[in-house]
C-alpha cells in the first residue's frame, strides 16, 4: 500500500506523517523488540474484499494503539484501471 502526506487544513503534520507511514509501511513482525508493530501483511494473497476487510481491521487495531492521538475515520479504496494496484486512502482524526 502507499502512503501519502497528513494534512490538517493546508498545514502537513510533519511529525504525525512521519509515524504513520512508518506504521502503515511497516510489515508486523518484522521489529525485534515489538513484533506488533506495522500491518500484518498476510491479505495480500486473499481475494480483494477479504483483503480489503483484512486491511481495514488492521488499520483501525493499529492506529489507535501506537498513535492514541489518532483514529481512523475510514479507508477508501481505489484500484487501477488494469485491476492489479489497489490504493488505500486511510482518513484520520483526532482522538
Amino acid at each position: 500500500m502507499e502512503t501519502t502526506a497528513v494534512y490538517i487544513g493546508d498545514e502537513p503534520l510533519k511529525e504525525v506523517d512521519e509515524q504513520v507511514e512508518t506504521l502503515l509501511s511497516t510489515v508486523a513482525g518484522t521489529i525485534p523488540l515489538d513484533r506488533g508493530l506495522g500491518i500484518d501483511d498476510s491479505f495480500i494473497d486473499k481475494p480483494t474484499e477479504a483483503a480489503r476487510s483484512l486491511y481495514v481491521a488492521e488499520v483501525a487495531e493499529k492506529i489507535p494503539r501506537y498513535i492514541p492521538t489518532l483514529s481512523v475515520d475510514s479507508v477508501n479504496f481505489t484500484a487501477a484501471a488494469n485491476g492489479g494496484k489497489v490504493t488505500a486512502k486511510v482518513v484520520l482524526t483526532n482522538a
